[in-house]
């Protein structure tokens, strides 16, 4: 099996040659990814193209959750619910390794939020359009059990809360594994290449212009698929009446020492009773998310704002925690929601369908969910194969990737990363920067924060024979590393660099 890093290797090599590609994917997060495995599994001589890191965009700062839109349900939105949840149930099956079932309670206070009963209904048609294992039926909970299940915790007063089933991931994890499966399928993949234009011959789209190691080339192609995301309006228009709307959703990351949670805590906010979520993952105590308009350059990094962390903060008394415990990190996510001109929805009423539209020898698709992305990769695969230029497909095995064996029990720190884990990605994650390391392959950055400085000669004792830095780039890599933390962090680091 060749390794993200053997494949972009070879890939730079075939860009240099000037191969004619059946189909070229712009965007590595999780549909570009799901689309190039797809096409690659049924025979097209796939490329696969980033301008950034492998999942560095929305696909590295989703809240982790893999579900079926609980909320959207209530909103009227059956059939995206009902997609989803079962989507939900087969990306569990394909990789219990990466999306495994978590438990949330769905706590109810008097006067904010629907009352038990109406949401009992609601997870009851939940749990049954999604097909999920009899064990996961929802129940109740008294707040003597819901005390009893959060020790630790002096909630405030409660009716109870509902006790059903959603998964949990590592968002950035689904995406390489994906990406992995695409290399096993014969796609080539290439990151930190951005496409500068695409190219158009006799009113059709014939290629794209990238970037590539400061050089302009050409690259031809049969078809284009533009997956970028909240940035898919950059390359194409969307269609007339149309417009992106980047939704920012921002969350904060505690030690679980601090708040050590069993499950999911499903609140509704105390001002204006939205759903936000309290969470374990990977270690650490996730609370998010917010939904707001983000009107800020989409281009650079998204950042949690000082109004964001405060209104998040104000969950915390709902547990009985009245001193905040110190913040790890936080992390911002772009979501692209689509809007039609003059519409004015809430942020959170926004939906989150997907949309996919073509024109000659271009096929793009933004919004949508990651929980539904094989669904989304099924549908762009069968938009590209109608419009009659892709040769006839020639489908292999599907190859279905489990855990690799690079787990030692020896962590680092106080994460749940191993070091055999972190010298694997290390040699074969396709690493260019330290921060592709440490904020995408692994979790470190985020979980350890900036108590990482602490195992700075330990991880570069581990990743220097992997990754054949000189101590001179390692050093300037540990700078930039910082400087990459410090962009997507509230504050950043004040010192240990």
């Amino acid at each position: 099996m060749r390794s993200l890093t053997e494949s972009v290797c070879q890939t730079r090599a075939q860009l240099a040659d000037g191969q004619q590609w059946d189909l070229i994917v712009i965007g590595a997060g999780i549909t570009g990814a799901g689309v190039a495995r797809l096409a690659a599994q049924q025979g097209y001589r796939t490329l696969l193209l980033e301008r950034g890191d492998l999942a560095g965009g929305t696909s590295n700062f989703s809240s982790k959750m893999v579900h079926g839109g609980l909320r959207y349900l209530g909103q009227g939105h059956f059939k995206l619910t009902r997609q989803a949840a079962r989507a939900r149930e087969r990306l569990r099956q394909r990789w219990p390794d990466i999306i495994t079932p978590l438990p949330y309670y769905l706590v109810h206070h008097k006067g904010r939020g629907p009352g038990p009963w109406p949401m009992r209904l609601v997870l009851w048609l939940y749990h049954r359009i999604s097909g999920a294992a009899p064990a996961h039926t929802p129940r109740w909970l008294s707040p003597e059990a819901l005390a009893a299940r959060l020790p630790g915790f002096n909630l405030a007063p409660n009716k109870g809360a509902n006790h059903y089933f959603d998964a949990v991931c590592d968002d950035s994890q689904l995406v390489l594994r994906t990406l992995e499966e695409a290399v096993c399928q014969g796609a080539a993949l290439c990151h930190y290449t951005p496409v500068r234009r695409l190219l158009r011959e006799s009113g059709q789209v014939t290629g794209v212009e990238i970037d590539h190691q400061g050089t302009p080339c050409r690259l031809k192609a049969t078809l284009v698929v533009n997956a970028t995301g909240v940035w898919a309006d950059g390359l194409t228009p969307l269609p007339e009446g149309l417009t992106l709307r980047p939704l920012r959703g921002s969350h904060l990351v505690f030690d679980a020492r601090d708040l050590p949670l069993p499950a999911a805590l499903t609140l509704f906010h105390p001002q204006d009773g939205r759903v936000v979520f309290c969470y374990p993952w990977a270690g650490t105590t996730v609370l998010g998310t917010t939904d707001l308009d983000h009107l800020a350059d989409k281009a650079a990094p998204a950042r949690c704002s000082d109004q964001e962390r405060d209104y998040l903060l104000a969950i915390l008394p709902l547990l009985g925690v009245s001193q905040v415990p110190p913040i790890l990190s936080s992390w911002s996510g772009l979501r692209p929601i689509l809007a039609r001109e003059g519409q004015n929805q809430a942020p959170s009423d926004a939906s989150r369908e997907h949309l996919i539209w073509d024109e000659p020898g271009l096929v793009s698709v933004t919004g949508g969910k990651l929980t539904t992305f094989v669904e989304m990769a099924d549908e762009v695969m069968a938009r590209a194969q109608a419009q009659g230029r892709l040769p006839a497909p020639a489908p292999q095995e599907d190859q279905v990737l489990t855990q690799q064996a690079h787990l030692d029990g020896n962590l680092i720190g106080n994460s749940l990363v191993h070091r055999h884990e972190l010298v694997h990605w290390a040699r074969h994650g396709a690493i260019h920067r330290l921060s592709d390391l440490l904020l995408r392959r692994t979790r470190l950055g985020w979980v350890l924060g900036q108590t990482l400085a602490d195992y700075q000669t330990e991880i570069q004792r581990l990743c220097t024979p992997a990754l054949e830095w000189s101590e001179a780039r390692w050093q300037a890599q540990w700078q930039d590393y910082w400087q990459q933390w410090q962009a997507y962090h509230m504050e950043g680091p004040e010192d240990g660099r």
